[in-house]
């Protein structure tokens, strides 16, 4: 069933620039569907809801939303999907979040905030009490 599937996975700084990141995720997707491949959804996806829908069966998905009772909880593309618009309309109006984005923006800022983060205690992106419920098993 699987036997021509493969792997492959792309780690790394993206390009300069939101606009440039953004068509380059665009144009990795495109291509990821041209090969006949899936992206995984553990990160952002730059789908149109309608491209979406096509490569991960909306119709399979909604049937087993119905029978297990989900569908109030927000769908896998609600989760996944990146409103650009509304995220650059939230960086022109606040300051605060354009001297954040600017901040993480800096090559070395965030890999320094990580390492110090997991010299002072491990697990820093895992929510505290989520870190408690692993100690009780």
């Amino acid at each position: 069933m699987f036997t021509n599937r493969r792997w492959i996975d792309i780690w790394g700084p993206g390009p300069k620039g939101r606009a440039k990141f953004v068509e380059w995720n665009r144009d990795f997707e495109h291509k990821v569907r041209e090969l006949g491949g899936q992206k995984w959804l553990y990160a952002h996806a730059y789908y149109t809801e309608k491209e979406f829908n096509e490569i991960y069966d909306r119709k399979t998905y909604d049937a087993l939303r119905e029978k297990y009772h989900a569908t109030y909880l927000p769908s896998v593309y609600d989760k996944v999907k990146v409103d650009i618009e509304a995220e650059q309309k939230a960086l022109q109006e606040s300051w605060k979040l354009w001297l954040l984005a600017l901040f993480w923006s800096i090559w070395p800022l965030s890999g320094l905030y990580g390492v110090y983060k997991a010299a002072l205690g491990g697990d820093y992106l895992l929510p505290r009490n989520s870190k408690k419920e692993l100690n009780k098993q």
